[in-house]
Order: C-alpha cells, then structure tokens, then sequence
C-alpha cells in the first residue's frame, strides 16, 4: 500500500469517530426526535460516505499487508455495516423491510465481534493498537448483544457513545506507523493519481462533516430549547387533567388524562376532543407522552377554554404501540374506542360531537380512527399523517381537515394527499390545507390557521 495514504488513513479514521461521537451525542440528548431533523438525511449521507471512504483504505491496507482474516472478516463486517444503514433509513423514511432489521441488526453485530477476534489473532510488530482495537471492539459486541437480549436502551445509548470511538485505534496505530517510517528513513513511492483522489474526498468530508455537523447540532440546540418550553406547558397541562386507568373486561389497561371544561355543569352537554400524542416520547415516560398532545396544549390556555368548554382526552400510549394507521405495527385502537365509550357513561359528553386530532404518530392514528370507527367521530384534524386509501370511504361523513407540509420527508405529503382524493372520490368534502414550502414540523403554521377550531366545533355527527 502506497505509504502516502497513511495520513488520509488517519484522518478518515479520525472524521469518523468524531461524525459517530457527535451522532451518538446528539441522539443521547434528544432521543429519537434526532432523526426528524431537517438536515438528518444529508448529514446520514456524508456520514456513511466518510466512514465508506475510511473502511476502503484499511481494507486496502489489510490486503497490502496480508492480513487475510483481518482484511476477509472487515470487509465482511463493512458491508454488513452499510447494509443495515440503507435498511434503517428505508425503515426510517419509508417503512418498509421492517421484518429485516432484528436479523441484519444480529448479524452486523456478531460479524463485528468475529471482525474484533480478527484482530485480536494479529501476530506482527508495531500492531499492539489492532489489538487493543479488537479488545475494545470485542468488548462492545458482546455488551450489545446482553443489550440486544435484555432490551436496555438507556445502556444502549452509553454503549453507541463508546463505540464511535473504535476508529480513534486505528489513528493511533497509523500514527505509530508514520512514527517508523521516519525512523527507519524509509523512502515513500509516490502515486499522484490515487493520492489526489483520496485527498480531494478528505477535504470535501472535511468540510462537508463540518458545515453539517454545526447545522444539525443548531437544529438539536433547537429542539432541547422547545422541548424545555413545550415541558412547562406540558407539566402546566398536567396539572390541570385528572389522571385516569381504563381496564376493558380482558383486563387490557390505559393511562389517559382527562381536562374537564371549566366551571362543568353535569347538567350540560359538552363535547369530547380526543387529543393523540405523536411519537418519539419515552412511551414507559407518561408525563412526557402528553407533550406530545398538541391539541391538548393548545386548547387547555384560559382563553381556549372559555370559548370552546369541552372534555379534552389524553390516552397514553403502552410501550411497542402506536394509534393504527402503521402496517405491521401493533396498535390499541379499540381500547382507546372502549375507554372513550366508557367516558360517555361517567360524564355529561356529547356523543354527536366527539373530534379528534392529531399530529405525526397521532395523524396516522386520526385517519385510523375515522376509518375504524366513523360512527363515533363528528369530525379529525389529521396533520402529518397518513392512512389506507382504501379504507377512506368510510370516512365520508365525517368532517375532515388534513394539514400536511410538501417538503415532509417523515411522513411523506403521499399520504395525506391520497386520503383527501379517496375520501372525494368516494363522494365526501373534505379541507386540505397543504404547505408547499415546509416539512414535518408544521403545527405552528396549523394553529394560525384562521377559523380552525370555530371550524371544529361547528361541527355535529348526523
């Protein structure tokens, strides 16, 4: 291998680990919500190519030395690696293959950990960082697959954090290896061509990883400082709800918070709003999940509930569940249906005027509502969501207004757009409002909608 490289060695390895250390940093301080991020999908890009570019030339440098085992397994062990990062973003993006992602995910880890053995069997001089790097690599295998077994993601966090560090062995074992090189005087062929290219693709990384790197930890900053914000509120919100557990006669349990209108008549009839959280909370976190109640937040202010007096209804989520909407993915639709129907019979609702909304996760679930049970519901506010077309006929009667941002990459604008057509199609007059210039994020942008909710509670089930 030309000598040359060495030092693009040492630097793809070191913009790798310091690229995975931010990742892994950033997803420990937001969780989940750092794959909604606007620039995630550029930033997932130049990350894979960095760590591609740096896995080819210690491949190369295996093969230069003849370290066959080293150079047959991390070859194995890099595309298995690549592979599970195209099936996690087609999973992220676009919910497909999801059946593949427990056995790559097993497989990327156990060939990591033959990859890790690997180089712990290396027997030359001046190797003792490949060897400490199969020590630690091995050493992290096997905590992921305890991890993978006893499904402990707050350790899994911490581990993902010392794992990005892995390529900082390879650094300090290329860096003992120019240290020789300079002692023994050795003369370096020269392959311009080669050493160009790779050089132009460092600088490029380089400077691509960096411009990234600060706009993604800007939009994390942001996001923690929302959070804190929509935390208060949602602490004041939980204040204000009472807490409730539903149990069906199989014995299924929910969680939910109930807002009670102010000043409540039992005498008097009120509308129910059932307001579904979106994803991302920590679901065993039942406090966090309301924040992500939109609709409860914002119809719990004083001045919302002096207009509009209503029930406003906050099911938590159980954890591996979601609202329905989501193939394959397991969902507590009836039970929140039979707790709603309980509610009818402990309090003074309105069963003609029963609305609900929801944004991301709860705009899946809003569609899934409609379609499921259109006789309950008088009117949905799905936001970001989506659903199954064919089902939407079933919806016709029931008052629709969708929101969905054009530039969404979560939750594709498809979605929403192929309800609202089936729901016409089928005969039915629902509102779309449609935001050409933005993404995911779009609920601000819905609450200033004018005559939003005079439109919601206007409307009554015939």
């Amino acid at each position: 291998m030309n000598k040359n490289l060495y030092p693009w060695l040492i630097f793809f390895s070191a913009l790798s680990a310091a690229a995975a250390l931010l990742q892994s940093i950033l997803h420990f301080l937001i969780g989940l919500q750092f794959f909604w991020l606007e620039s995630f999908d550029i930033w997932f890009l130049i990350m894979n190519v960095t760590a591609f570019v740096g896995a080819i030339l210690l491949l190369k440098y295996f093969y230069s030395q003849k370290y066959w085992f080293a150079f047959a397994t991390g070859a194995f062990y890099s595309l298995c690696v690549f592979s599970y990062s195209i099936l996690f973003y087609t999973i992220l993006r676009f919910h497909q293959l999801t059946n593949f992602n427990a056995p790559l995910f097993v497989l990327t880890i156990v060939s990591g950990i033959v990859y890790a053995v690997s180089l712990m069997l290396l027997r030359a001089k001046n190797i003792r960082w490949l060897n400490a790097a199969g020590v630690y690599m091995l050493t992290i295998g096997i905590i992921m697959v305890s991890i993978h077994i006893w499904k402990n993601d707050r350790i899994a966090q911490w581990v993902t954090v010392a794992g990005s560090l892995a390529p900082l062995f390879y650094v300090m074992h290329f860096l003992s290896q120019l240290r020789k090189l300079r002692t023994d005087r050795v003369n370096v062929p020269v392959r311009k061509p080669l050493e160009n290219l790779v050089g132009l693709a460092g600088i490029l990384s380089f400077l691509l990883t960096l411009a990234f790197g600060v706009i993604i930890s800007n939009e994390c900053y942001s996001s923690i400082y929302w959070t804190n914000v929509n935390n208060k509120k949602t602490l004041e919100l939980t204040r204000l709800c009472d807490p409730g557990i539903f149990v069906n006669g199989k014995g299924d349990i929910l969680r939910y918070r109930l807002l009670k209108p102010l000043d409540y008549d039992p005498t008097k009839k009120y509308p129910i709003v059932i307001s579904l959280p979106y994803g991302g909370q920590p679901e065993t976190d039942t406090i966090r999940q309301i924040g992500g109640a939109v609709a409860a937040l914002l119809l719990a202010s004083d001045n919302n509930r002096r207009r509009y007096p209503a029930f406003v209804f906050i099911p938590n989520r159980p954890p591996g569940a979601a609202w329905g909407g989501i193939p394959k993915y397991p969902t507590v639709d009836s039970l929140v249906f039979e707790a709603i129907d309980g509610l009818d019979r402990q309090f003074s609702i309105d069963e003609k005027r029963r609305y609900v909304i929801g944004l991301s996760l709860g705009g899946f679930g809003t569609w899934n509502f409609i379609c499921k049970r259109p006789d309950m519901f008088a009117a949905a506010i799905p936001v970001s969501g989506g659903g199954d077309p064919r089902l939407a006929p079933k919806a016709i009667n029931v008052a629709v207004w969708a929101f969905h941002g054009t530039k969404d990459k979560n939750a594709p604008v498809s979605g929403s757009r192929n309800m609202i057509n089936a729901i016409k199609s089928a005969g039915g007059n629902p509102k779309y409002t449609e935001y050409p210039d933005e993404g995911h994020n779009i609920w601000d942008k819905v609450t200033t909608t004018p005559g939003l909710l005079d439109w919601l509670f206007a409307q009554h089930r015939k």
